[in-house]
């Protein structure tokens, strides 16, 4: 995949050998293997973040009183997530 907008970015020695021998072992350039390693660490990100708000809400809903709050906790769930995307 080429890149429309080129950027330069700076990385730490070890890491540029890290992703230098990364893209070696997998026959690609390091480019490719920089972006693909940014992604990944993007995505990471974002599922911990899903983690997190799913224990919370759980715990919430498994501390509820009635079902009728539970039920109120999961849409609340459902409409922050709709807001924060």
């Amino acid at each position: 995949m080429t890149a429309k907008n080129s950027r330069t970015v700076t990385l730490a020695d070890d890491l540029f050998e890290q992703v230098k021998q990364r893209a070696e072992a997998e026959g690609k350039t390091v480019d490719e293997a920089a972006n693909e390693a940014v992604r990944l660490g993007l995505s990471e990100s974002r599922w911990q973040k899903l983690v997190t708000r799913g224990r919370t809400y759980s715990r919430e809903m498994a501390e509820a009183a009635t079902d009728d709050e539970a039920i109120q906790i999961a849409v609340d769930a459902v409409h922050e997530h709709r807001t924060t995307r």
